[in-house]
């Protein structure tokens, strides 16, 4: 949104304050829809008096991608994060067509990758389904689609009705969760594809990641109880084993 080659860390930090707070976020695009808006928070104020700052739609879309890739990086320790990627060699592997590109791809702190998929408007099944391929293709450990319009449960229900996932070749579940006790960090799941409401009057975003993070370090914890070494293998291993009764 700051039409220039070189960003200041000042620059880079005042944008991710104002995308990581929901008042800030909605200020900014009252701000970019609509040129005679003054803004109401003093991050936003700052940054639309910058000569380079741009009022465009899309480009406040394409921030927004920068955003979520630079959430993981700072709150969720991942390695990096690129948005608008073309990946080489990689095609839609139900028909042998081009992937496209990915919005954000980021290489998590077990160097796992994750994709993410950030929709401004309504999202539609085939949208759903092409960024669950794309996944697939990649072998990301997991899809998160951002819902920009907001999250209606029942459009999504319509949506998925009747639609067999492109790996597993049936319709599996819809599941909404949320952290206990944090009714902001509700998000939505099938299989392996997260949908996040992003929306201006849908809460913080970063909550409702830290429930996708969570729940892929609880799928991490259960594989690795699932492997451990059975009572005779600790000798193997060079270890003296002997069970202590409770």
């Amino acid at each position: 949104m700051l039409e220039k080659d070189y960003w200041l860390y000042s620059n880079l930090h005042l944008m991710f304050d104002i995308f990581n707070d929901q008042a800030r976020r909605t200020d900014l695009l009252s701000a970019v829809e609509d040129a005679a808006y003054k803004p109401g928070t003093p991050e936003v104020d700052k940054l639309v008096a910058q000569t380079e700052f741009r009022r465009d739609r899309k480009r406040y879309s394409t921030t927004f991608e920068w955003f979520v890739g630079e959430l993981l990086i700072r709150r969720f320790m991942a390695y990096s994060s690129s948005f608008g990627v073309t990946v080489r060699d990689v095609i839609r592997n139900s028909d042998g067509g081009t992937s496209g590109d990915y919005d954000v791809l980021s290489v998590l702190g077990d160097l796992s990758l994750l994709y993410l998929e950030c929709k401004t408007g309504k999202c539609h099944r085939p949208s759903i389904l092409n960024s669950i391929e794309r996944s697939i293709a990649l072998h990301s450990s997991a899809c998160i689609m951002f819902l920009g319009a907001g999250l209606s449960v029942a459009q999504l229900k319509q949506q998925l009705s009747g639609v067999k996932h492109p790996r597993f070749k049936h319709p599996g579940v819809l599941a909404r969760i949320a952290v206990k006790s944090v009714p902001s960090s509700e998000v939505f799941q099938w299989f392996d594809c997260y949908f996040v409401a992003a929306g201006e009057k849908d809460g913080e975003v970063e909550n409702k990641v830290r429930t996708v993070m969570r729940i892929l370090a609880a799928y991490r914890s259960s594989l690795i109880e699932a492997i451990k070494p059975n009572i005779d293998e600790y000798p193997v291993l060079g270890y003296d084993y002997a069970e202590q009764q409770l």
